[in-house]
């Protein structure tokens, strides 16, 4: 067996939620639109869900009805995250104006997301 065929057998068997909060970015939705026709991850997309399907759309992709698309601006976890991120930046001085400003970069909500165990990873860095 192929080394990314392994790969690929393992990350079907353990099906992993994965965060990818640069949902705007061409390389990446192409990635995501991927990994779910080949069933390796469950993937949750970060941006404007408007946005992220019309770029989809755009570019033909067929897949990504699949994912999970979160706005970072407005979704139902996200006075959970603020609390959360204060809690852990408290020795810090993190404010609540301060949390709610920063869970609104992707990158953050991404972290934030696995640490309370709504995913498993993250992949970033098209961009950043």
């Amino acid at each position: 067996m192929e080394l990314l065929d392994s790969i690929k057998q393992n990350a079907r068997k353990y099906n992993k939620r994965i965060v990818l909060p640069e949902g705007y970015e061409e390389r990446t939705i192409k990635a995501a639109d991927i990994a779910l026709a080949e069933g390796l991850a469950q993937i949750i997309l970060i941006g404007d869900p408007a946005e992220i399907k019309a770029h989809a759309a755009k570019l033909g992709l067929k897949n990504l009805d699949k994912a999970t698309l979160i706005d970072p601006r407005a979704h139902a976890k996200k006075e959970h995250y603020i609390n959360m991120m204060v809690e852990i930046r408290k020795g810090k001085g993190m404010t609540v104006e301060e949390a709610s400003k920063l869970i609104e970069d992707p990158l953050y909500l991404g972290v934030l997301m696995i640490k309370n165990g709504d995913a498993d990873g993250e992949v970033s860095g098209a961009d950043h």
